[in-house]
This record gives structure tokens, C-alpha cells and sequence, in this order.
């Protein structure tokens, strides 16, 4: 048969086939290319946005930090009036200054988030500064030890905080503690945080895990000891476990002491109570201003004493020198003392965050709801 009138005769195969196979091995390795583009792209912004997430948090813009601290000042005037008003004195965030913001009218910027927390550092037992009766108790019937555990614990904790070398029975100084690896020596002062007992012997097998890890014993002591406040314990902000450990052995009862009261809080300590391990007067506070906006965060918290009294609401204020005063300052430390400022600061933190403290144990035995003040 003759091939068709109307097909030429081929002379070999079709180049259509090879073209396009050329042209899907072009269009494959662009979509590799892309691909790899997208990927070192995408990688490329993530490591970006955390390095912008991490510098900001060191970098943050000067008005945040501004505010912060502004906040930090709105906190302490705010304490101050309330305080006034109660001539000098605080016994609990129910006077008014619990919620500074709220109390002082102020606006917060649009996009602004502020949280504004005042503590007292009093309603927890003053470990550093208690005797060894005291410590013995807490260890036996607060938390449960053994007689020989809490007589060792107590041992060895009192050895690291006092100033001397002399071992007590059951304790340990710093020969015992130089024999480790690597050797350290006994502090000889009081702790500077509860974390720090994971170097003293009995306590560390105690209180933390084997990677030296706080357990669920270190967070009950936690809840009932502090290593910053050293004076009685204001009872208005003790929780329900310090009250009812300052009440071991004693001639009150922590469910009805608030009974009966003009006030959600005690203005005057019972005569069962001992005055000097328990008092109703806040007398260390601690306040701390948590600001954000947008994703960018700063907080700052300060440690202070009140040195509240009529002089510091007069002369002696910044704002308010004699007419006979109101000179040019120098800043001398004795025109600084003279200013008589009603706050002593003793601790200014940033970027701090600390556990969630437990409520007043007040509050279940008058039936008072804190998040209603």
C-alpha cells in the first residue's frame, strides 16, 4: 500500500516528545529553586521575629519603661493617701489600695495593658529570723517531719545562718560543706532566697529532686515562710497555713479571731496573741507593675518599707518645703534624708516574675471574697 498522498515521509522520530521533556525538566528545577527560595525565606523571617522578640525584651521603647515606673510611683502615692487617711497606718488591701489604678481614676493608653499587683511581704513567717523552738514547730507539726528530721533540719539551718563556725548537733558549717565538689562555705548570714537550701545537707534530699529541683514539700514551705520580711507577721495577710501554725500551742483559735469585727480586718492584736510574732499592721510591701502593648512586654517591682506620718505628708516632701526651703538642691545625701520621702526602697527588680501567693486565710473565716475588692 503507498503511504497517504497527503503525509510527507518521515525521517525520524518527532522532536515534539524531547521538547517537552526538556521543558518539564526546566519547569521542575524552577519549582525546586522556588521551593528552596520560600523555605531559606521562610527561615529567614522566623529567625528574624525572635530575634526582634528577644531584643525587645532588653530593647523595649524608652516610653514603656517610663510608664512603668510612673506606675510604679501612681502605686506608692496611692499607699501614702490611703495610709494617711488611717493615720499612717495599713492593715490590708480593703482600706483602698489594693487596686491602685482603680482608686487613682487613671486612663490607660489605647493598646496598653497594665497590671498594677501591691503585696504585703508580711503575712508569711520570717524564717531568718526565727528562734529555734519556733523553727523546730513548724517542721514537726506544720509540715509533718519526724522528730530527729526536723531537730536536723533546724540544726543545719540555723549553722548556715549564723555568723559563727561552731557546728551545732545534727548541723553542719563550712567544713562539711568544703569536703564537696565543688567546695563551698557556709553563708554565715541569713538566706538570700529560699532556693538557696538546696546547699544545706538534710534539706536538699528533703525539699528538692534528684536534679535539685524544688518538690511539692519546698512549695509548701513556700506558701508559709519569707526570706525578706524579719518582724511579726501581720495576721490580715497570713495565709490560712502560717495562722494556723503561729496558733500551735497557743490560746487562740485562727477561725474566729475576725469574728465580729467593724472591719473585714484587724486593727488591733488580740491579748491572747503573742505581739511578738504577730502583729495587724503591714510593714513591708512589695509592688509590682506589669506593662504591655502589644506583644512587647516590662515589669519592674519594687521592695519598700513604709515610713508613713504626718511629716511626710508636709514640710519635709518634695512638693511641699517651706517657703525658707524652696532653693536650688545639690543632692547631698543629707538634703536627700532631709526630703523625708514616706518609702524606704530597699529592692528594685525588672523582668521579675513570682509564684501566684496564696489568699489570707481571713477571708474563709469571715466569708470575704478577694476578687470583690
Amino acid at each position: 500500500m503507498s503511504p497517504h498522498p497527503d503525509r510527507a515521509p518521515s525521517d525520524g522520530p518527532s522532536p515534539v516528545p524531547a521538547l517537552r521533556r526538556r521543558a518539564g525538566s526546566i519547569l521542575i528545577a524552577v519549582l525546586a529553586v522556588i521551593m528552596l527560595l520560600s523555605f531559606l525565606i521562610t527561615r529567614f523571617m522566623e529567625e528574624a521575629v525572635e530575634d526582634l522578640e528577644y531584643r525587645a525584651l532588653f530593647n523595649e521603647p524608652v516610653d514603656l519603661r517610663t510608664f512603668a515606673h510612673s506606675m510604679l510611683e501612681v502605686a506608692l502615692a496611692v499607699v501614702h493617701e490611703v495610709a494617711l487617711i488611717e493615720d499612717g497606718k495599713l492593715y490590708a488591701p480593703e482600706q483602698g489600695w489594693g487596686d491602685p489604678i482603680d482608686y487613682a481614676g487613671l486612663p490607660v493608653p489605647n493598646g496598653w495593658t497594665v497590671a498594677v499587683e501591691v503585696r504585703d511581704e508580711g503575712g508569711k513567717l520570717p524564717i531568718n529570723t526565727m528562734n529555734e523552738s519556733a523553727l523546730n514547730r513548724l517542721l514537726e507539726e506544720t509540715l509533718d517531719f519526724d522528730f530527729g528530721t526536723a531537730r536536723a533540719l533546724g540544726s543545719v539551718l540555723l549553722d548556715w545562718i549564723d555568723p559563727n563556725e561552731e557546728r551545732r548537733l545534727n548541723g553542719a558549717e563550712s567544713e562539711e560543706y568544703l569536703d564537696r565538689d565543688p567546695p563551698y562555705r557556709a553563708a554565715n548570714g541569713p538566706l538570700q532566697s529560699l532556693e538557696e537550701l538546696r546547699l544545706l545537707e538534710v534539706w536538699e534530699d528533703e525539699f528538692f529532686d534528684e536534679e535539685g529541683r524544688p518538690n511539692e514539700l519546698f512549695e509548701r514551705l513556700d506558701d508559709l515562710v519569707s526570706v525578706v520580711h524579719a518582724g511579726p507577721v501581720n495576721l490580715n495577710s497570713a495565709p490560712a497555713a502560717v495562722l494556723e501554725s503561729l496558733s500551735e500551742g497557743q490560746p487562740w483559735d485562727p477561725e474566729y479571731i475576725f469574728d465580729g469585727l467593724d472591719e473585714p480586718y484587724l486593727k488591733e492584736l488580740p491579748a491572747s496573741i503573742d505581739q511578738q510574732t504577730a502583729g495587724t499592721e503591714l510593714r513591708l510591701l512589695r509592688v509590682t507593675v506589669s506593662v504591655r502593648r502589644g506583644e512587647i512586654p516590662y515589669t519592674v517591682s519594687a521592695l519598700v518599707e513604709p515610713r508613713i506620718s504626718e511629716e511626710s505628708a508636709s514640710g519635709g516632701s518634695p512638693g511641699g518645703r517651706p517657703a525658707e526651703e524652696d532653693q536650688v538642691r545639690t543632692g547631698s545625701r543629707e538634703e536627700q534624708d532631709a526630703i523625708r520621702f514616706p518609702f524606704k526602697i530597699l529592692q528594685v527588680t525588672e523582668y521579675g516574675v513570682g509564684r501566684e501567693t496564696a489568699a489570707p486565710g481571713r477571708y474563709s473565716a469571715v466569708d470575704i471574697d478577694p476578687e470583690s475588692f
